[in-house]
């Protein structure tokens, strides 16, 4: 049989051992999570790319929507924000959440990252983002090869329906 003091000794190793198991196993750091790593081919240099199906972390810069249109499987937005330093680049995301009504709504923004643009320039642009990643998200939601989308633009206050 242990001794006082060995009894002692073992409770206390098994209580070290216990307390460095359960630091290691959690991640209580103060620190916030980074944000997810997006692919850099993810976001489009330029006035052209397609629309991303997600509800992920993009970059939010600031910009406004003159106007906007749907053209076909194509959304055509006239853009205007400060830079002139810098590329920009311009994504358009859609929540992956569908708002049930007739025609199915989905929420969506123009994704604009200025890469810490330092200039006050006034730049205008025409984006010219395909709309067919909808589609293809709208058919696996609903087994439906044809469908209306109702997008919710962010900044814009046009009424956009994407029939395909």
């Amino acid at each position: 049989m242990l001794t006082s003091p060995r009894r002692s000794a073992l409770w206390l190793t098994i209580g070290i051992a216990a307390f460095v198991a359960l630091i290691a196993g959690c991640n209580s750091s103060a620190e916030p999570s980074p944000a997810p790593e997006l692919p850099a081919s993810s976001l489009s240099t330029g006035t052209r790319g397609k629309a991303v199906v997600t509800d992920s972390a993009w970059p939010a810069d600031a910009i406004t929507i003159d106007s906007a249109h749907i053209d076909g499987d194509t959304l055509i937005a006239h853009i205007t924000h400060g830079g002139g330093c810098r590329t920009h680049d311009y994504q358009l995301v859609v929540g992956t959440a569908w708002m049930e009504s007739f025609p199915v709504q989905a929420p969506g923004r123009v994704s604009h990252n200025a890469h810490s643009d330092p200039c006050k320039a006034l730049l205008r642009r025409e984006l010219r983002i395909s709309l067919t990643p909808i589609a293809d998200a709208y058919r696996l939601s609903y087994h439906r090869e044809h469908g209306t989308v109702s997008l919710l633009l962010a900044g814009s206050s046009s009424l956009l329906w994407y029939m395909f």
